[in-house]
């Protein structure tokens, strides 16, 4: 069901990072969290086929634009994704028409934002509490999709 999983650890500097590439172009389509037992999870969903991504443990999240600060309460920690992809097509419309942030109330997330959507850059931040052990990162293909658990 899952094509490559990777787990670290949280205190590394690089959290998550995929190889994998679409053939063409694709779009973040869909961002969604849910809570699971020993677990929370993050998934973006794309378009067609998986894009390149990276991910880096960091202080806090920033818009890339302003350079406005994001905070979730009860944040202890932040990852970004950098993704090449795009949340939106070429002639400038959403391909993601939902909420640019969102602050969640689960047992380790607390919330993600598109930090940057700009001049082909495509980020995704998450923010979770203390109590994460480490995160596990999947890419399944059917939908496409980068998928980020965090464990307590």
């Amino acid at each position: 069901m899952f094509g490559v999983a990777a787990a670290v650890a949280i205190t590394a500097t690089t959290v998550l990072s995929g190889t994998a590439q679409a053939a063409g172009a694709t779009y973040l389509t869909g961002i969604g969290a849910e809570q699971q037992a020993t677990y929370d999870r993050v998934v973006l969903t794309f378009s067609a086929g998986l894009p390149g991504y990276a991910s880096s443990a960091i202080s806090g999240l920033e818009q890339c634009a302003s350079g406005k600060p994001i905070r979730f309460p009860n944040s202890a920690a932040y990852i970004e994704l950098d993704i090449a992809s795009a949340a939106h097509d070429d002639r400038g419309n959403p391909t993601y028409p939902g909420p640019r942030q969102v602050a969640t109330n689960l047992h380790s997330l607390t919330g993600y934002a598109v930090t940057c959507d700009f001049e082909g850059k495509l980020k995704v931040g998450v923010g979770y509490k203390s109590n994460v052990r480490h995160v596990v990162t999947s890419v399944p293909t059917d939908p496409s999709r980068i998928v980020i658990d965090l464990r307590h």
